[in-house]
């Protein structure tokens, strides 16, 4: 894509240059982040607030305090507990409240909060129905995969075996993986995304289970919708906003087909 020419002594997002101003070595390391942050500020000054966020965060911490009740704690257990088990039909109809329930796994805070936050950011930055397509796509498509790789493979891979088909499988963290996958991939957030990767790979390899095959599963949904739902980000230019030393906020738009050709 043809890109206009900066003034001089302008820096450009391409550039490498910090665009909030700081030159020192210890900004560089966290530039993404601090990037990142600015596209938050942003989105909330332009009126956006993460009420899905803050809505899912606050429903698994319903859940978990509600769970305890012999009768709508039952209820609770019926609605979205998920083994591979199940019949497949069961395990469809059950999967979106299952990505409240808890996990044995995480604390309740801790999946309250990675939903808030992951969730939140997208939801900010990319947009609300952005965000729940690629977070189905990820939870979806991370649990029926483990349902296939349980009663196919045995033992060969990531320790997999039969007794994981009675294993509950719940929790957010493949739907918040499909979507931090994504939004660092859109946002060019190549370090942080990198990490991401390997860490989950070392997290996989080092507690094999069900849990580590989903999020392998889920990053890899959140790096394929980076690459077929690509955006255009750009800063905004000092010279452009009228004022100087400082960079305004980030445009993000869908490529026009002909800017996919030219580019």
């Amino acid at each position: 894509m043809n890109r206009e020419a900066a003034p001089a002594g302008v820096p450009t997002l391409d550039s490498g240059a910090d665009p909030l101003g700081g030159h020192t070595d210890g900004s560089r390391r966290f530039i993404e982040l601090r990037r990142l942050a600015v596209l938050a500020r942003n989105s909330l000054g332009r009126g956006r607030r993460p009420w899905l966020a803050v809505a899912l965060g606050a429903t698994s911490v319903a859940v978990y305090l509600l769970l305890p009740n012999l009768i709508i704690g039952r209820t609770l257990w019926h609605l979205g507990a998920v083994f591979a088990s199940l019949p497949l039909t069961t395990e469809l109809w059950r999967l979106p409240m299952s990505l409240f329930l808890p996990t044995p796994y995480l604390p309740v805070w801790g999946a309250a909060l990675q939903l808030v936050v992951v969730i939140g950011l997208s939801e900010l930055v990319l947009g609300r129905w952005l965000t729940i397509a690629v977070a189905t796509f990820g939870h979806v498509a991370a649990t029926l995969t483990a349902r296939v790789m349980i009663d196919f493979v045995h033992g060969g891979l990531l320790g997999l075996s039969p007794a994981l088909a009675h294993v509950l499988d719940t929790g957010p963290s493949a739907a918040a993986t499909a979507v931090g996958a994504y939004l660092l991939l859109v946002l060019g957030m190549r370090r942080c995304a990198s990490l991401l990767c390997v860490g989950l790979l070392i997290a996989a390899l080092i507690t094999p289970g069900v849990d580590g095959l989903e999020h392998l599963v889920a990053l890899t949904c959140g790096l394929l919708a980076g690459r077929f739902l690509p955006m255009n980000y750009r800063w905004n230019r000092p010279h452009e906003l009228g004022t100087s030393g400082s960079f305004g906020p980030i445009l993000i738009t869908t490529p026009h087909p002909s800017e996919r050709v030219q580019g």
